[in-house]
C-alpha cells in the first residue's frame, strides 16, 4: 500500500507540474508556457514564447514575450527593458520599470501597415528587378537586330570613351535648351515628345556599344558571338547601377555617354553626304 501511494503522490505530482504556470527558480528564464516569476524571487533575465508571463518578483535585466501578455503586478521590479512581440502590457501601480517599455500588438491597423509597408517593399523590388531584366536584354536584342550596323557605334566607344563624355554633356545641356523651349509652346510638344523617344533609342544603342566594349574586357569571351559578348558586358553593367548612387552615376555617364556616340555618328553621317553642285 505504501508502494501505491507513493507511486500516487508522484504521479500527481508530475500533473501538477505540467498544468500550473512554471515558477521562476533560476537566474534565467527561457520557457514557452504560462510563466510566473514569484514574489522576493529575483531572476536576470525572462523570456517567453507562445505563453502569458506574471511578475510579482524582480528581473535584473529584460524581459521579453513572444506572442502572449505580460502581467506586471505592483510589487514587480524591471531594472532592464520590456518587448512584448504580439501581446498586451497589464502594468499596475508600483511597479517599477528602469528602462524602455516596447509594445508590438499586431492588431488590425499593425497588420494593415505591415502588409501595405511588405507590399510596396516586394513591388519596389520585382519593379526593380523587371527594369534590370529589360536592361539586360535590350543590349543584345539591339546587337541581333542592327548586327553590322552597330559596329560604328562600338568602334567610336573604343577609340575615345573619355571625349564621348563631353560631347554627350553638352550634347545633352543643348537638347534640354530646346526641350525647354518646344514645351512652351502646345505646338511643339509633340516634338519634344519626340526627341525624348529618340533619346531613349540613343541610350539603348549606346548601351549596347558599351556593353560590348565591357564584355571584350572580361576573360572567356574572346572569340564569342556578339551577343554573348553584349550579354556578359550588360550583367556586369546592370548590376552595378543596382548599388545605391553608384547606379545613379553609372546610369547619367551611360546616357552621356550614349548621347556622345550619336552625336559623333551624326556629324560623320553629315561630312560624308556629298556636296551637290550648282
Amino acid at each position: 500500500m505504501k508502494k501505491k501511494s507513493f507511486i500516487f503522490i508522484a504521479l500527481v505530482f508530475c500533473a501538477l507540474m505540467f498544468t500550473i504556470p512554471t515558477n521562476a527558480m533560476a537566474k534565467g528564464i527561457f520557457e514557452h508556457q504560462d510563466t510566473v516569476v514569484p514574489a522576493n524571487q529575483v531572476v536576470d533575465d525572462v523570456v517567453v514564447v507562445g505563453a502569458d508571463t506574471t511578475i510579482w518578483g524582480t528581473v535584473n535585466d529584460s524581459v521579453i514575450i513572444f506572442n502572449g501578455n505580460l502581467n506586471l503586478k505592483a510589487s514587480a521590479k524591471v531594472n532592464g527593458f520590456v518587448l512584448v512581440v504580439g501581446g498586451k502590457i497589464q502594468q499596475e501601480q508600483g511597479a517599477l520599470i528602469s528602462d524602455e517599455i516596447i509594445n508590438l500588438s499586431f492588431d488590425k491597423a499593425t497588420q494593415n501597415s505591415l502588409l501595405i509597408g511588405g507590399g510596396l517593399v516586394i513591388g519596389s523590388w520585382l519593379l526593380q528587378l523587371t527594369v534590370s531584366i529589360i536592361l539586360i536584354l535590350l543590349p543584345v536584342l539591339t546587337i541581333l537586330m542592327l548586327k553590322q550596323h552597330i559596329q560604328p557605334f562600338v568602334v567610336h566607344a573604343r577609340q575615345s570613351p573619355g571625349r564621348l563624355l563631353y560631347i554627350g554633356f553638352f550634347s545633352s545641356l543643348i537638347l534640354i535648351a530646346l526641350n525647354v523651349l518646344l514645351l512652351v509652346t502646345i505646338i511643339g510638344i509633340p516634338v519634344a515628345i519626340l526627341i525624348l523617344v529618340l533619346t531613349l533609342l540613343t541610350f539603348v544603342i549606346g548601351l549596347a556599344a558599351l556593353s560590348m566594349l565591357v564584355g571584350e574586357r572580361i576573360q572567356g569571351t574572346f572569340g564569342r558571338s556578339n551577343w554573348v559578348i553584349s550579354l556578359t558586358g550588360s550583367i556586369l553593367l546592370v548590376s552595378l547601377m543596382n548599388i545605391p548612387l553608384v547606379g545613379v552615376i553609372l546610369f547619367l555617364g551611360i546616357l552621356l555617354f550614349s548621347i556622345g556616340i550619336m552625336t559623333l555618328w551624326m556629324l560623320e553621317k553629315t561630312k560624308r553626304k556629298p556636296s551637290t553642285k550648282l
